[in-house]
């Protein structure tokens, strides 16, 4: 979506330090189309059986409550304070993992992700009710499952600290929370007052407090106003805060969201971003932790994301709740929800699930090549071409082949063996320049179309106020 020209080779893109979007998913959202009716839920997970490597899966619940929507926000997530409202939801949520439990109990539970949104505005009571409705499905999964994890914004856990002993007690392992700077300018400019440096502080100390095996939080470079020392500020602070994972993002604008809008931000693609990148690294790896991937980093043996991992590596991503994104090896799909979301389709996808009649909205459907595709574009890390013979593979060789002797060549990936590449730290740095390489014609036509007419529609609205503030859910909504 509106990135550098993919049809150059590598070197002139990392000469000129492109910043594409980070790739954490193939194909994106934007390439879903209507499905043939054929392609009903129950047949996809039928079909996977051939095409998954191992009979793994992923778990994901989606939350799509906020107290506010940052300024770079593309998500679903709408803006809500309606606690019958997260009743009902909750509710429908249960419903539909019940609707499911033919699907989890055929595959091998491996992690469980509550995302959102900010699901720990949930209660509680919603909580128990989650966690019941799983155990009821697949009664031995705090045996078997290796990573339980949720979102949370910081004021949510300073608000009800109780919290988050609460979540250790039904499973609870990694807490996700974001944070994106810990200098107040800089949050100000995302809409984040109320969710203030110290505010920050506070809620990283009463998680470590409680014991948390892991803490994730983020930054991100590349706000109006942040500068290299507000940058270093940041990041040594968060380092010396010692959450057991970091991620650092550049940041990135879609058409869709509220910074587009206000027309202020077409200057995040300043290559002098990757002097933050290379700076973070060297304090990150300088304080023990590791690199994960060209995001993340950890510290070893307790830091981590385990379920992006191993949907890097093509273990199906099963997602419950309005708005959900499920990713197989068969077809990637979509129910309830669209590019705007809003409280009226929360309300129409829990009628549909109290009706019987959820359905997909629309979705993607791989072909070998695509399959192919899906893991060299993520997973190129630590890629072996030997584990995607399943998927006809020297078929489809003279397609990428060239990408990755070029990789080798300008010294992004070093070649072991035969059919075994591994990024170089210069590979990490610049991994989505890769990635992007990698995708197919077919992927990147759909993408620009879906961006194209989301940019027609935003230009022709007024131009908003250039600070997002903390709109209301009626604005958000």
């Amino acid at each position: 979506m509106y990135t550098n020209d993919f049809n150059t080779g590598l070197s002139p893109l990392v000469e000129a330090g492109a910043i594409p979007p980070f790739v954490y998913c193939y194909p994106p959202r934007s390439s879903y189309r209507d499905l043939p009716e054929q392609w009903t839920i129950e047949r996809i997970w039928e079909e996977d059986k051939k095409h998954s490597p191992t009979n793994g899966l992923n778990l994901y619940l989606h939350v799509p409550f906020c107290r506010y929507k940052c300024g770079f926000c593309n998500l679903y997530a709408v803006v809500s304070h309606d606690r019958s409202l997260y009743d009902r939801y909750t509710d429908a949520l249960c419903k539909q993992l019940l609707d499911s439990a033919r699907i989890i109990q055929e595959r091998n539970l491996r992690t469980i992700y509550i995302g959102g949104g900010t699901p720990s505005l949930l209660s509680k009571q919603n909580f128990k009710q989650l966690f019941d409705t799983i155990t009821s499905i697949y009664p031995n999964w705090r045996t078997v499952v290796e990573e339980v994890a949720i979102e949370a914004s910081p004021d949510s856990i300073t608000d009800d600290p109780e919290v988050v002993p609460f979540l250790m007690s039904c499973g609870l392992t990694r807490m996700n929370m974001g944070i994106q700077s810990l200098q107040r300018e800089e949050l100000r400019e995302a809409g984040r007052s109320s969710a203030n440096e110290d505010k920050i502080r506070k809620a990283i100390g009463i998680v470590k407090g409680h014991g948390l095996p892991n803490l994730s939080t983020d930054l991100i470079m590349g706000f109006s106003g942040q500068d290299d020392r507000t940058w270093r500020m940041s990041v040594e602070e968060l380092a010396s805060l010692r959450p057991e994972t970091i991620s650092t993002y550049f940041l990135t604008i879609r058409p869709d969201a509220w910074f587009h809008k206000t027309g202020k931000y077409e200057y995040m693609r300043d290559p002098r971003l990757y002097e933050r990148y290379e700076y973070a690294r060297a304090i990150f790896l300088g304080a023990g932790y590791v690199q994960e991937s060209n995001v993340r980093y950890k510290i070893p043996g307790r830091g981590g994301y385990q379920q992006k991992v191993l949907q890097f590596r093509g273990i199906p991503y099963l997602g419950i709740g309005a708005g959900a994104r499920t990713y197989t090896n068969t077809v990637d799909y979509l129910i309830g929800g669209s590019h705007k979301p809003q409280v009226s389709q929360v309300e129409d996808y829990i009628k549909a699930v109290n009706d019987g009649t959820l359905s997909i909205s629309a979705g993607f459907v791989y072909s070998d090549e695509e399959r192919i595709r899906k893991r060299l574009v993520l997973d190129n890390f630590d890629l072996n071409l030997r584990d995607l013979e399943r998927y006809n593979v020297n078929q489809y060789r003279h397609l990428f082949e060239g990408i990755l002797a070029e990789a080798v060549r300008v010294g992004m990936m070093v070649k072991l063996g035969e059919d075994k590449y591994q990024l170089t730290p210069k590979g990490f740095k610049y991994r989505d320049i890769l990635s992007w390489h990698l995708y197919s014609d077919r992927v990147m036509a759909l993408d620009r179309e879906f961006y194209q007419t989301i940019q027609d529609k935003t230009a022709a609205l007024p131009v908003p106020s250039d600070t997002p503030k903390e709109r209301s859910p009626v604005s958000a909504a």
